[in-house]
């Protein structure tokens, strides 16, 4: 019995390293059929970083002018407040009245902070966002930052 039990654990093991051999050949070939032009158009797909700093009740950036279809990741940093800080991006309102809590409803998730930010620290979005043309607005609510205009073209 233990006889067996040894002949069919080494057979399995037999089995796994040739099994790990082919995949490794497969692997090889199809990393080696990439075109130079397939890896440039992936390189072209990356986010362009928007840097904005938050001062006691305002950014330092007031206006921003962006590419629609290119991606972008926003990177938020506190800047002496010695409070948490966020960092919301949303359609602009029709409506110049609208309450921040509707304006949070539209806000684009993606774009907003993984969490609050401490002094002195800095987060980027969650992910890249591409934005289509149109008017957006950034603001903090927990900063009581005005709305700041953002022109996608």
């Amino acid at each position: 019995m233990k006889k067996t039990i040894l002949i069919l654990m080494g057979l399995a093991m037999s089995l796994f390293v040739t099994s790990c051999n082919s995949e490794t050949k497969e692997d090889t070939a199809a990393t080696d059929s990439l075109s130079t032009e397939e890896v440039v158009e992936d390189s072209t797909a990356q986010a362009e970083v928007i840097k904005l700093v938050e001062v006691p009740g305002a950014f330092e950036t007031t206006e921003l002018k962006l590419k629609a279809g290119q991606p972008y990741t926003f990177e938020v940093s506190n800047k002496g407040i010695d409070k948490e800080v966020a960092f919301v991006l949303a359609p602009a309102p029709t409506d110049p009245k609208i309450s921040t809590d509707s304006l949070m409803k539209t806000a684009i998730a993606d774009a907003m902070l993984p969490g609050t930010i401490k002094k002195d620290e800095t987060a980027s979005s969650k992910a890249p966002v591409t934005l289509e043309k149109g008017e957006y607005i950034y603001f903090c609510p927990l900063n009581g930052t005005p709305q700041y205009k953002v022109t996608v073209e």
